[in-house]
């Protein structure tokens, strides 16, 4: 099959490489950019735990010199890829949870974790973790570390690809993600050939917005290894 492939740098090339492997042809598109920001070194305060919800969050941890004096700290990752990216940093005691924000909070407040929880986060995120662990009487610091940047336009290669009924599927990762494509879809007018293509979603939330594809299928976990199910499926 002709996949395209949205996530974002590194994570894309990685996936790419998978594909490959497994005999498929890959076009690679990311919609997002990572971007660290500066902050300051005191950014965690009294924090007796760190949660995480994407390795860009460990990335920007390192950019910004802090991984030394937080590694101490029991680190909450949002799932393993995430997890794999903490203890490569150099954080030592990490507990992972099922993929997605909701399995993060309840695994922080079921594991009975005194607060403050420090949450370095994107500026643009989904769900609402600290709302959750608020819920659960956790207080949580939450500093954005990091923004993903929307991309602006389809590589040419991209669009002559959608344009021509060439792609077979497309991977979505994430709400914003598949936001981000649809708008430049709509904008570059190639919105009407996507009922060509099959939208493999990540999860229930970026599915529903994968109206415009001709055949939209979940992964049964939040996990890649999940969506891969789906391609040696009955999608295959």
């Amino acid at each position: 099959m002709k996949i395209l492939v949205t996530r974002p740098q590194p994570q894309a090339d990685k996936t790419a490489q998978k594909l490959i492997a497994m005999g498929h042809e890959v076009i690679v598109e990311p919609m997002l950019s990572f971007q660290p920001l500066t902050v300051d070194g005191d950014v965690a305060g009294d924090a007796k735990a760190i949660a995480v919800t994407s390795a860009n969050a460990i990335e920007a941890l390192v950019f910004n010199g802090l991984v030394s004096q937080l590694q101490h700290l029991p680190l909450y990752s949002v799932g393993e890829a995430t997890a794999k990216a903490a203890e490569a940093s150099g954080f030592q005691e990490i507990i992972c949870a099922d993929g997605d924000v909701d399995s993060l909070g309840g695994l922080i407040a079921d594991s009975k974790q005194a607060g403050p929880v420090f949450y370095p986060a994107a500026i643009d995120r989904s769900g609402d973790l600290v709302g959750q662990l608020e819920q659960h009487g956790i207080a949580c610091r939450m500093v954005e570390v990091y923004q993903m940047a929307a991309a602006t336009g389809f590589s040419e290669k991209t669009r002559e690809l959608i344009e021509a009924g060439m792609l077979d599927c497309a991977l979505f990762y994430s709400p914003r993600t598949i936001q981000i494509f649809l708008s430049l879809s709509n904008l570059e007018k190639t919105i009407v050939f996507l009922n060509s293509m099959k939208a493999l979603c990540v999860s229930r939330r970026v599915a529903e917005q994968a109206g415009a594809f001709g055949e939209v299928f979940t992964a049964k976990t939040p996990r890649e290894d999940s969506m891969f199910e789906l391609l040696n499926g009955s999608i295959s």
